[in-house]
């Protein structure tokens, strides 16, 4: 018998345990997944890498321009103008292997920046400017070259690659003071009002009246001109380069007198001429 009550004292602790419930503690089963579910197979995620843009190499990261001399300047019928600049440039190129001679180079001038900037109307006292041209672009160079696949003491065998590299070119082109471009219209805003008349307050003439302009209203007249730029085009180029090889160093193995290298110092001079063509009906352009 004592057994008996033993048994039902720990049946009933252990049933008052699982049934224990608390305000603050809540429980759910496991939601039910289907077997096609569990076979399917999973969606594969394309991790996408993030790309940095490159600096743009036509157009250089500095705030100082160089200023070009025009070597021609003139009026070749209304409304246009022939500019002819020499532009000097410098740079340093790697080819990506070893050349053991450079077979030919094809160079290509394109322009992709040529902004006319008029002056500002001169005003009494302060320092007049004169309009500008801004050019920019750059040169395509095409540089075929030889690279050594094997040699002896007396031969060199290679195959021919190609590489292309561009190099920016920009300048500045004082227009001077012998031109009359066409005129800079400004946007403009005015205000104007109305008169209005009212009683004086109490303790004033009740003859007199006050005279002033209404301060609950704001009335402007906005006026906006849209400038015309003129068009451009590039009539003749001309490149003169100087081309040399900066670390060029024996051929192992091969005659005495080859070498190779891969670093170029370019040194040139372009020269381009370019036609501005201003709009007939805003030209009035005049030496």
């Amino acid at each position: 018998m004592c057994l008996i009550l033993k048994f039902r004292k720990e049946v009933k602790t252990l049933t008052d345990q699982k049934h224990c419930s608390c305000s603050h503690q809540w429980t759910q089963a496991a939601p039910f997944t289907p077997a096609w579910a569990l076979q399917s197979p999973s969606t594969p995620v394309c991790n996408q890498k993030k790309q940095t843009l490159p600096q743009n190499p036509i157009f250089t990261s500095t705030a100082a321009l160089p200023m070009c001399t025009p070597l021609e300047l003139r009026k070749t019928g209304p409304g246009t103008l022939l500019i002819s600049v020499s532009i000097p440039a410098e740079a340093i190129i790697t080819l990506p292997t070893k050349a053991l001679e450079i077979k030919m180079i094809r160079k290509n001038l394109k322009i992709t920046q040529c902004r006319f900037f008029n002056c500002i109307p001169p005003v009494p006292g302060v320092p007049h400017d004169t309009p500008k041209l801004f050019i920019g672009g750059f040169v395509r160079k095409d540089i075929q070259y030889s690279e050594v696949v094997r040699q002896t003491a007396t031969t060199v065998e290679g195959i021919i690659k190609d590489f292309v590299v561009d190099i920016p070119i920009s300048c500045v082109v004082d227009l001077g003071k012998h031109f009359k471009f066409p005129p800079i219209h400004f946007n403009q805003q005015t205000e104007y009002g109305f008169s209005r008349s009212t009683p004086l307050s109490s303790g004033l003439s009740s003859k007199e009246q006050m005279h002033s302009g209404g301060l609950t209203e704001f009335n402007i007249v906005s006026q906006e001109y849209l400038n015309s730029l003129p068009f451009c085009e590039l009539i003749f180029s001309q490149i003169n380069e100087m081309d040399t090889a900066l670390d060029c160093m024996p051929l192992q193995g091969g005659p005495f007198e080859e070498g190779v290298f891969s670093t170029l110092q370019e040194k040139m001079i372009v020269i381009i001429q370019i036609r501005l063509t201003f709009q007939p009906n805003t030209s009035g352009m005049g030496v």
